[in-house]
């Protein structure tokens, strides 16, 4: 039997089918990216007014980024589809943050500077109500 029945350069049976598995497995790395949520480094602090949450969001430009507010939960979802010649970058990033209280949009301020996204939430919003307890024992 000839084993050296394939000269240099020439394809083997094999060749198409390596070629094909390549071909799979190189897009399907491009795209794993895309279904990866990676976390946001967050800090999270408190003032006496306000409770100031601060994420790190290095390359990301503002209309990437999404602050959602429903209730007691703030999300922060950054998210970058870049296209080049020949490939498609995605990558995302999503943080919630639950606070004790009732956020208000109204209230509420962001501000992008130099990758770090800044988000005070007052405390003491108007939106939040506050009954008050009348002692009737010493009556």
């Amino acid at each position: 039997m000839d084993h050296n029945r394939w000269k240099r350069g020439e394809r083997g049976p094999f060749q198409g089918i390596m070629e094909q598995m390549d071909a799979f497995f190189n897009e399907s790395a491009k795209n794993f990216n895309a279904l990866i949520k990676r976390p946001l480094n967050v800090r999270t602090r408190e003032t006496e007014a306000n409770v100031i949450v601060e994420a790190e969001l290095p390359g990301f430009k503002r209309d990437q980024i999404q602050l959602e507010i429903f209730g007691n939960q703030l999300r922060i979802t950054a998210e970058d589809h870049s296209y080049t010649d020949n490939d498609t970058y995605n990558r995302k990033a999503e943080k919630t943050i639950t606070l004790p209280f009732a956020i208000s949009e109204k209230e509420t301020k962001a501000r992008l500077n130099n990758g770090i996204l800044q988000v005070i939430i007052p405390k003491n919003n108007s939106s939040r109500k506050f009954i008050d307890i009348h002692d009737t024992t010493d009556s």
